[in-house]
């Protein structure tokens, strides 16, 4: 467009021009006709006429003027003779000149019409080709770390196999899963397998055996369906069939009915997640089935997965869900393989011993690849097999288009292969590579495509209307010429003719010089005009490329500089703000660093977009990102520019906050961006001074700011201006109108827009906004109080993908920690595992005694090593074993998967606990007023100010697992419920802290499976370090019982005699007790960090555990209605709990600033409460009876309106 601009522009000055110097002429010519005559006139007046009549000419000089005159005369009129000639002849050169000026115009506007054309439709082809790349990526991206999710859930499975016969002392094939559908049904959702089963390989000679093992040992049946009803929404009413198994390993015979197995080797069904609906299917070998046969030496000498061709799994309905059930069989589905071995990784020796087999969905891998409103990508799934399937990804949704490549052969110039998908087997052996390229095993990729309706969203009837624009302005401008050049012609003719009559005159009376000299001036005062008005872009330009001003530009005097300042008007520009919705509350939860390490990495990001869309960064202020279009350099689209990089960046923000949370913690996924832009005018330039800064001016600046503080989480709220700019370029399918009256503060009312990137259920609000919401205004957390219940986002992650980074992020945090305790040992002399290593029995109690009895009220803590502590080596530098992280990933699942479903007590809160008490650790200080002279110095003075805690790497681990295992296994009731209902844990825990107790034992025991033998070689060496770690870890979790009135005077007491004035206990005995009760207060204040960080994440929390103790009065286990005490029991809890316990973590002076943030928190967050709890807590209650009635009603009357209760409070 700026192509044809600058065309036309040239076309018409060049007819300007010629024009102008006509008229140029005939006013020179004009003015010194009369200017010289005004001269004369005045002359004679007021000289006097009558001196001409004195009769003072002699006849001497009236005869030397008369042959003067006749002379002069005949020299005029040869002149008069050869300026006729040269007028003719210029004459003629003008209707020439006139001539190639018309034609030039039609040729420019042809030619500038084409351009037009072919810049404007590059442009959006170059956006769709740009944005296409982008979701290209996305996808590949995605696509990989899901399917490599699903892979690690049945590996994760297969290990747990193994580990269960290793701790059971089983030998396979006779290992059986009481609770198969624990641990499989969790593999199952976190690798989004529809139907997950193992098969063990019986040999001939055990058939008999297996046949009486298989029918003693077939209760799993009934134990997994109890499991799966209580917690998968799919089979919760399910009513299976009764029966027992056939302990006869069978198969189908010709006919189709069942006969003796005699396939080779044998591999029966034994368990299946979901459990089987009939019994029959149980002991179906299934090396009878064809793939079977194929693929199993090929996974048996690869060791490794192996996925088939995709196959009719319709079969599934009668057997493992109910034939009335809604499981969708339809679609490509394939089926995945994977070892089971009898020993660990990593061991000697180990054989293959049955199969992990799932149904592998491809429907489900296909979904959430794209974020919503990105639609008409075309995927084509192809295998090594010869098989294609297509799919259309329109957002969030993928949707089966049929079998075979379907796309559009148009698009094949843009086609896109990926195989980095987790299927390919270029990381497996060449026996494996060699079976996969013969067709035994397939190996698959993608191949994208673009298609019509993903381009139609890029392109638009702009090039064409603007190329008939143009066309059409040229003609009207080669018209307007015509025109003009005749009016000009007789008005030139009549000026001439004026100026032919006073020629004689007018040169023997007006010097030329002096003429010429005047206009000079004229025209040289047009261009310092000229040059001072391009001088100020020049500067901003300069400033901008060179980071700074000139050195000139600095010069200044007693008051002020003294060049002009460097700033301009921009009158066509649109401005953005962009801001991370929920960033100040995510962040009051994190530690600095990881704050800079998400707005880095967003940031950085933008700026790459920013580069590609040619957009200009103005600033970053907080979390919120300002940029332009229109300026430095103006560009006609500005507005559709910056629209375009805001979707491009929204897009990304929801692609990066997913990656980061497996690094940044909990609730990162959750962050999206909120957006406003404004077009208009904007003064723009530099504040020079010690630290200069470029910056932008005007009501176009506050009101792009209006739009972004009004908006909305994931939209882009445009103003009326920037509307009417996409409308006329061409883009009103980009935009809708907001359906809310928008009241921005010095505005008023205001109708705005969203631009059209994906619509967000619950995500709009009728009402007014305003804009005085501040840093944290989206709708969805400003109205804590509102009629209706908040719903899902736009790209909100499906529960099992969050799980599966919350267990990445917590591995991650723990490997940090076991790398220092390495670090730490090595420092000290001490290397790998000794000889005698601990085992359980090194600390195991007496007969009677509980998990509480082991309270102590001191742990002796390590002695500080002066010697260790010099030779300390970076954790960074050491490289756990492989066989470790892998056994850590997997315990971490493991504690996952025991987490209930609860809204409160789940694994998302223990993982928030377990941030809590990182950031902690990580804000340890040594007091501000010591000086160290070496880091051993400094670690010196730090052991002593911390009581030990931060030289001892194994008790900041203990810290943090008590932290992820403190809520394992909770019912979601609370213990003096589980004591009146008598329990069977009540009764063994002796009726107090029940839950807790019952956590330490079932983390402990996993802890010590000997699955996870080489995890414990890390953590611990001796018996000394695991009796510590063990004490750790019980004091910790204890440390959670706030309710317990006997523990917590104990621990009042503890508090008091241990921080004391002149306490009398020896040195080492007090600075334990310190480390031992700092530690305890550590882990409260963790477990209730959510009422010491910003106000929304309180609200947050306290809304789960006001659910769950709901659900628990609708449940019948508990006797009253938890919102009647509610808000006052919020006040109480901050007045005699939290606010005390924050004052405790500042008086013990270990948690520099963070002591100070958490108490100012705990106090702004109780004031907030009283002034707003009442209403919050109406509004919770009205949520929770909304959703329960709601799908009470849509479920049957009797024994399945419990079920649903269940999922109200499963959805809210």
């Amino acid at each position: 467009m700026n192509v044809a601009n600058a065309a036309a522009n040239a076309t018409v000055h060049a007819a300007s021009a010629t024009v102008n110097a006509t008229v140029n002429v005939a006013n020179v010519a004009m003015r010194a006709t009369l200017k010289p005559l005004a001269m004369v006139g005045q002359a004679l007046f007021t000289s006097g006429i009558g001196d001409f009549d004195s009769g003072m000419i002699s006849s001497d000089d009236e005869d030397s003027t008369v042959f003067d005159v006749e002379g002069e005369g005949r020299s005029r009129g040869v002149d008069a003779l050869t300026q006729t000639l040269m007028a003719k002849k210029e004459t003629r050169g003008v209707n020439i000149w006139r001539a190639l000026v018309l034609l030039s115009l039609l040729a420019a506007g042809a030619t500038t019409s084409v351009f037009a054309y072919k810049i404007l439709n590059d442009e959006a082809q170059e956006d769709f080709e740009y944005s296409y790349e982008l979701f290209v990526r996305t996808i590949e991206d995605v696509g990989a770390v899901q399917i490599m999710n699903g892979l690690r859930g049945c590996a994760s499975l297969a290990e747990q196999m193994a580990a269960n016969a290793l701790a059971n002392n089983e030998t396979f094939p006779f290992v059986t899963l009481q609770d198969f559908e624990l641990l499989g049904g969790h593999a199952r959702r976190l690798s989004r397998l529809d139907v997950l089963q193992y098969t063990p390989i019986v040999e001939e000679a055990d058939v008999e055996e297996w046949a009486n093992y298989s029918a003693l040992n077939q209760g799993w049946i009934e134990r997994s369906r109890e499991l799966a009803t209580g917690g998968d929404s799919l089979l919760i009413n399910t009513v299976y069939e009764g029966g027992n198994i056939n302990p006869d390993i069978w198969e189908r015979g010709e006919s189709g009915s069942p006969i003796r197995a005699v396939n080779q080797p044998l591999l029966p069904i034994w368990h299946i997640s979901p459990p089987p609906y009939s019994p029959s299917i149980i002991n179906f070998n299934m090396m009878s089935e064809l793939f079977i046969q194929r693929m199993f030496p090929v996974v048996q000498a690869a060791s490794s997965f192996g996925l088939s061709e995709v196959l009719d799994v319709s079969r599934l309905r009668s057997t493992v869900v109910s034939p009335d059930s809604e499981w969708d069989e339809s679609g490509p589905h394939s089926i995945l393989l994977v070892p089971v071995f009898d020993k660990l990784t990593g061991a000697e020796g180990r054989k293959m011993s049955g199969l992990i087999q799932g149904v592998f969905p491809w429907q489900k891998y296909l979904e959430n690849l794209l974020p919503n409103g990105v639609e008409g990508v075309m995927i084509v799934l192809e295998n090594s097999c010869g098989q294609a399937f297509t799919y259309i990804l329109n957002g969030a949704n993928a949707t089966y288009l049929g079998e075979g490549d379907l796309h559009d052969s148009d698009w094949n110039s843009m086609k896109e292969r990926l195989v980095n998908t987790g299927l390919g087997f270029s990381d497996f052996d060449e026996v494996h590579q060699e079976q996969a390229a013969s067709g035994l095993v397939c190996s698959y990729w993608f191949n994208v495509y673009p298609t019509n309706q993903l381009e139609s969203q890029y392109t638009s009837n702009l090039p064409i209307v603007v190329a008939c624009i143009v066309a059409g302005t040229f003609f009207l401008m080669a018209t307007t010429f015509f025109m003009y050049d005749r009016f000009v012609r007789k008005r030139n003719a009549k000026v001439v003719k004026a100026a032919t009559q006073s020629n004689k005159i007018v040169e023997s009376l007006f010097p030329s010089n002096v003429r010429d000299r005047l206009l000079a001036e004229e025209i040289e005062a047009e261009k310092r005009e000229v040059e001072q008005q391009q001088g100020t872009q020049t500067r901003l330009k300069n400033y901008l490329a060179n980071d700074g001003p000139a050195a000139g530009d600095m010069e200044t005097d007693d008051i002020m500089y003294k060049t002009q300042p460097i700033a301009d008007l921009f009158p066509e520009t649109s401005i953005l703000f962009a801001d991370i919705a929920g960033f100040t509350a995510w962040s009051s939860a994190r530690e600095p660093s990881q704050v800079f390490t998400l707005l880095e990495t967003v940031y950085r990001a933008f700026d790459e977009i920013a580069t590609r869309r040619r957009v200009f960064k103005v600033e970053t202020v907080g979390d919120c990102y300002v940029a332009a279009t229109g300026l430095p350099e103006p560009r006609i689209d500005h507005a559709v520019a910056m629209v375009r990089f805001a979707k491009d960046c929204m897009f990304k923000m929801q692609v990066l906050t997913r990656t980061l949370e497996v690094s940044l913690g909990p609730d990162t996924a959750d962050l999206a961006m909120r957006m406003g832009i404004h077009s208009g005018p904007v003064t723009a330039g530099v504040l020079r001074g010690e630290r200069s800064r470029f910056q932008l001016f005007g009501d176009t600046m506050n009101t792009a700011s209006r739009m972004e503080s009004t908006g909305i989480r994931e939209h882009i709220q445009i103003s009326q201006d920037t509307a009417d700019l996409l409308v006329a370029a061409g883009k009103n399918s980009w935009i809708r109108p907001r359906e809310d009256v928008v009241v921005a503060k010095g505005k008023g009312e205001m109708q705005t827009y969203f631009v059209q990137v994906g619509k967000s259920k619950g995500s709009e609000r009728t009402g007014t906004a305003t804009a005085s919401m501040g840093d944290e205004a989206d709708v969805s957390e400003v109205s804590e109080v509102s009629e209706e219940p908040l719903e899902e986002e736009v790209m909100k992650p499906t529960a099992s993908a969050k799980i599966a980074r919350l267990i990445d992020w917590n591995v991650d945090v723990l490997i940090r920690l076991l790398k220092t305790i390495v670090a730490h040992r090595r420092s000290k002399g001490e290397e790998k595992a000794r000889e005698a290593f601990p085992s359980e029995e090194d600390f195991s109690r007496s007969d009677g005694t509980t998990v509480l009895d082991e309270v102590v009220e001191q742990i002796a803590l390590p002695e500080f090593d002066q010697a260790a502590a010099k030779e300390q080596m970076s954790p960074d530098k050491v490289a756990l074993d492989a066989a470790t992280e892998t056994q850590l990933y997997e315990y971490v699942a493991a504690i996952a998967a025991m987490y209930r479903d609860n809204p409160f007590h789940n694994f998302e809160h223990a993982s928030h606990v377990t941030m809590s008490v990182s950031k902690l650790m990580s804000r340890i200080v040594a007091p501000s007023d010591l000086d160290f002279q070496s880091a051993a110095a400094k670690n010196a003075e730090l052991h002593d100010h911390t009581y030990g805690i931060t030289s001892d790497p194994l008790t900041q681990f203990a810290c943090v697992l008590s932290a992820l295992i403190h809520d394992v296994d909770h019912t979601g009731v609370p213990n003096t419920q589980l004591v009146k209902e008598n329990t069977r844990i009540a009764a063994y825990y002796g009726g107090r802290s029940v839950a807790e107790q019952n956590s330490v034992d079932v983390a402990w025991d996993l802890l010590f499976d000997d699955h996870y033998e080489k995890l414990r070689q890390t953590i611990y060496t001796t018996k000394e370090e695991l009796q510590r770690f063990r004490k750790l870890v019980v004091n910790s979790v204890m440390a959670t019982d706030i309710m317990d009135k006997e523990l917590k005077a104990l621990r009042n007491a503890r508090w008091d005699r241990a921080f004391a004035e002149g306490a009398m206990d020896g040195y080492l005995s007090t600075v334990n007790r310190k480390a031992t009760i700092v530690i305890e207060h550590l882990i409260q204040a963790s477990d209730v960090a959510h009422t010491m960080q910003h106000w929304h994440v309180y609200l947050k929390w306290n809304r789960n555990f006001f659910f769950e103790c709901y659900q628990a009065y609708l449940d019948g286990r508990a006797k009253t209605d938890p919102s009647l005490g509610w808000y006052k029991g919020e006040i109480g809890f901050f007045d005699f709990y939290i606010i005390p316990l924050a004052k405790k973590l500042k008086k013990c002076g270990v948690f520099g600033v963070s002591s100070d943030e958490y108490l100012n928190y705990a106090l702004t967050n109780r004031q907030e409460w009283e002034n707003r709890g009442q209403e919050v807590v109406e509004e919770m209650k009205r949520a929770v009876l909304s959703q329960t009635n709601a799908l009470v009603k849509e479920t049957q009357e009797g024994p399945l309106a419990r079920a649903a209760e269940h999922n109200a409070f499963t959805s809210i």
